[in-house]
């Protein structure tokens, strides 16, 4: 079990590592759980209906609740990385459960290696998908009870449509495949689906438009000839490309095709081969967030390429060279995922740019801040304690329209700067942080004082 214990304790310091230089949360969606812990932290547990609507279309019930039970206990900010170097440990225990009782012990020891030398994986925990980390867990968790007909897998399924919207797509898929390959287990697999799906339309039926309309609209359009509109094909969400990440998974996908050609057939692994034919299916034809699904494909992916490198392992054992070989290779794969992680783990923004806008607190209560770059929205959002306007996201961008932005952006002309900047609500602070794409407005004006480096106010009044 030493290759177990290694693993994950490389898996948590890779991801613990950049803290060591930074102590900016690394990733797009970290300042929005954030505000998701501090808003929900202000009402009882039950009072999940009195968050904006803004908010509930960003986060399902299930990530809600975990939040705020935890916050009961831990402090928001404090909260943050912790929480989600937990869902990357428990991500990594639910990997080896399940090949473990798929293909056997070595193999598992053999993907969770493979699970921590994952750039893509890493990615994830990079951009701070947390409900995608904590749902996939969930996902092989249920899975491994599939394997076991076993209905304690439902409390997971339900809580997956709770918690993730992709993931519970996914687990469709999964128990799709049982239930047409598996045979001998139909009345299981029925009785899983019906169950769950029960428990999923009490959730998604009354907050239809803010949870699974976005991912039925996109499918119809992708069926709509491009000159009508359609988008067939066309890649979605924030994620590597395809060709990048099919790059990225290079150093175990090979063994992956091996170990799945091994398993085709194999009794019990319906449900991994259809969510992986599932997500594929997405990532291909470009239906919805196309590119957040490489992340469960990859680790599908994963899962088979631990049974392909036993397979080779086995195959050759009377060689020689074998077991230096697989010596070679793990310490290729902890070396590539080392360079990656030291290359590429930096957080979006600067130290002092998150002091300052943490000195956003200090202002009136009731104060607006215009983030003129929508990647520091989500930092304004968590740590600010103030009503953000950004282009084109949350809440409170319901003032101009998208070529008023582009007019504040772009036209250099300070008096239609001024009349935009009027029509936005008072007391109205300016973030322009350094990483901010260049724009015209000039902020030195006479109707802008300067509260730090990178914050103004908005002081001309009609």
């Amino acid at each position: 079990m030493w290759l177990f214990w290694a693993s994950l304790i490389l898996l948590i310091g890779l991801r613990c590592y950049p803290y060591f230089y930074s102590s900016v949360p690394l990733g797009y969606d970290a300042g929005l759980y954030l505000y998701l812990f501090k808003q929900y932290n202000q009402h009882s547990l039950l009072a999940y209906q009195e968050l904006s609507k803004w908010v509930i279309s960003q986060f399902p019930l299930g990530i809600a609740v975990i939040g705020r039970l935890l916050t009961t206990f831990i402090p928001p900010e404090k909260l943050l990385i912790s929480l989600i170097v937990a869902f990357s440990g428990l991500l990594f225990v639910s990997v080896y459960v399940l090949a473990r009782h798929l293909w056997g012990k070595r193999e598992a020891l053999w993907t969770v290696l493979v699970l921590t030398a994952s750039a893509l994986q890493f990615r994830t925990y990079w951009y701070y998908y947390a409900k995608q980390i904590f749902g996939s867990s969930l996902l092989l968790f249920a899975m491994y009870f599939f394997l076991r007909s076993s209905f304690w897998a439902v409390p997971l399924t339900i809580l997956i449509a709770y918690t993730h919207e992709p993931t519970f797509i996914v687990l469709m898929f999964a128990l799709g495949a049982g239930f047409i390959i598996e045979k001998p287990k139909r009345r299981y697999y029925g009785t899983v689906i019906a169950v769950t799906a029960l428990f999923a339309a009490l959730y998604y039926v009354p907050h239809y438009a803010v949870t699974i309309q976005q991912y039925i609209s996109p499918v119809i359009s992708s069926f709509v000839p491009k000159q009508v509109g359609g988008t067939m094909g066309t890649s979605s969400g924030t994620f590597y490309d395809m060709l990048p990440a099919l790059l990225l998974s290079l150093p175990y996908l090979p063994f992956a095709v091996v170990g799945l050609l091994r398993q085709w057939k194999k009794k019990g692994g319906a449900p991994l081969l259809g969510a992986l034919i599932g997500s594929l299916v997405i990532i291909v034809f470009g239906l919805f967030l196309s590119r957040r699904f490489i992340i469960f494909a990859d680790l599908f992916i994963i899962i088979y390429a631990g049974s392909g490198i036993v397979y080779i392992a086995e195959k050759y054992k009377r060689a020689r060279f074998i077991r230096p070989l697989l010596a070679l290779y793990a310490l290729m794969l902890v070396t590539f995922i080392g360079v990656y992680v030291y290359q590429t783990a930096k957080p979006p923004i600067f130290d002092d740019e998150l002091t300052e806008i943490a000195l956003l607190r200090q202002t009136e209560p009731n104060a607006y801040v215009l983030v003129t770059d929508r990647e520091y929205m989500p930092y304004v959002y968590g740590w600010s304690q103030r009503r953000v306007i950004a282009p084109r996201y949350g809440e409170f961008d319901t003032y101009w329209t998208i070529p008023q932005w582009h007019q504040f952006w772009e036209s250099n002309n300070r008096e239609t700067e001024k009349n935009l900047l009027l029509k936005l609500p008072n007391p109205l602070y300016i973030f322009k942080g350094d990483r901010t794409t260049p724009i015209y407005t000039d902020l030195s004006g006479p109707c802008f004082q300067r509260i730090n480096w990178r914050t103004f106010k908005f002081v001309c009044e009609n």
